[in-house]
């Protein structure tokens, strides 16, 4: 698991440098205008992997099987067919938010955000296929550096030097850098990654057969990721609904906290895919349970060790953004709870992907989203901030136990693990 090992330190890095930009946001605009800028980030994100039409998790499936069996014509084909699908489909939904934008009225927040949010939707559409295309080839350096180190410095850069020149930093500012800075980084990985498949597949001719495939297996994905991302986010899109930007800054401050333990999972997610989809090329059963066991156990431990050193730090931590953050360290205990039941199925999710599950992971993930709603809207109106951390959890948890139980019902293979990781490398 050296891959597993270079993304989580290379995420390590990147939590610190996304943790300073929030902080630095956070002092430099007032507790209002960061609220704003929360809900423009989180709708960003939120909504960022509808408009990847499902090719981002889709290339995992079929690149590395392609590969392994020597299509390499397929290769190439796929991944200009996929790039062409995802910016025309990320164009479209991106207007469809213009408009909605000029309904609302630009002058006004919301509409301000929804313009935002249509002006990067298509470069944030590009990422997301770009790191899943680098996901599928094992470039993890490029599924983690560029959107998670460069960003974060180019954002902070910009808007420290907007701010030393003496130019409020307000949501259309900052707004404006974000979006920027998004632009920038997309097509600096689009450029690198097309140099890089020169080199790696020879041109072939798209055979539509083979593009009707990709496009009904991507398809139903979009709403496996985007369902994903909204159950990521959706604590803190309600409370932009439901309370005032003051409150969804403290509680977005507990959540950016607990980065670390994100990263521990994502670290995984990065390298866990690839090596399903080989072991699912060879047809190894066995070998394809100790990839599963040994991603669930090092998922969950690395998630243990995590938590307990951020909730170690976590008063310190929350006082970076100002001292009237350090009032959301309950908020943060309590989503920490949660992101340990999330691990214990380690990843199961994408097992299910690989394993071409599409179906069933689309009604685990509306059933746990509809719960967290549920839960979210009820409890915050009698706990508050509080109480949108609980109903988080308690989805979260109902997540790992409906992945466990389908993976094992779907594919016999069984997904939790809780012994220690063994050292040993798995063959490639």
């Amino acid at each position: 698991m050296l891959d597993a090992a270079i993304a989580f330190a290379i995420r390590v890095f990147s939590a610190g440098l996304v943790f300073g930009l929030q902080v630095l946001l956070a002092r430099l605009m007032p507790l209002d205008g960061y609220g704003g800028f929360v809900t423009l980030w989180t709708w960003l994100l939120a909504i960022g992997s509808f408009a990847a039409l499902g090719f981002a998790e889709s290339s995992v499936r079929f690149l590395p099987r392609y590969r392994a069996r020597g299509r390499e014509a397929q290769v190439r084909a796929y991944w200009r067919y996929g790039f062409r699908a995802v910016v025309l489909g990320s164009l479209a939904l991106a207007g469809l938010a213009l408009v909605l934008a000029f309904v609302l009225g630009t002058r006004t927040e919301p509409g301000l955000i929804v313009l935002y949010v249509a002006i990067g939707l298509p470069f944030l559409a590009v990422e997301y296929y770009l790191e899943g295309v680098a996901r599928s080839f094992g470039w993890f350096r490029l599924t983690t550096v560029p959107v998670y180190i460069v960003r974060p410095l180019l954002i902070g850069a910009v808007c420290l030097a907007i701010y030393v020149s003496g130019v409020p930093l307000t949501l259309p500012v900052v707004g404006a850098a974000v979006v920027g800075s998004m632009a920038l980084v997309s097509c600096g990985l689009a450029l690198v990654i097309a140099a890089r498949m020169r080199g790696q597949a020879p041109a072939g001719k798209p055979v539509a057969a083979s593009e009707s495939l990709w496009l009904r297996a991507s398809l139903p994905l979009l709403l496996v990721s985007g369902l994903e991302d909204l159950l990521a986010y959706c604590d803190v899109l309600i409370l932009s609904l439901m309370l005032p930007g003051t409150d969804v800054g403290l509680y977005f401050a507990a959540a950016r906290a607990l980065a670390l333990t994100n990263f521990v999972y994502y670290a995984m997610y990065l390298v866990s895919g690839r090596r399903f989809a080989l072991d699912m090329a060879d047809a190894d059963r066995s070998r394809l349970q100790r990839s599963v066991r040994e991603a669930s156990r090092l998922t969950f431990w690395l998630t243990i060790v995590a938590v307990a050193l951020t909730l170690a730090a976590g008063p310190l931590l929350l006082r970076a953004f100002g001292p009237e953050f350090v009032t959301a360290y309950p908020v943060m205990a309590i989503l920490a709870l949660g992101h340990v039941a999330r691990a214990a199925s380690g990843q199961a999710g994408e097992l299910l992907i690989v394993a071409g599950r599409q179906r069933e992971s689309i009604f685990i993930g509306f059933g746990v989203l509809a719960l967290n709603v549920a839960l979210t809207v009820a409890l915050v109106l009698a706990f508050g901030l509080y109480g949108a951390a609980i109903g988080t959890a308690i989805a979260l948890a109902g997540r790992s136990v409906a992945l466990a139980f389908v993976v094992h019902r779907t594919t016999g293979i069984s997904a939790v693990s809780l012994g220690l990781p063994s050292m040993k490398k798995p063959r490639e």
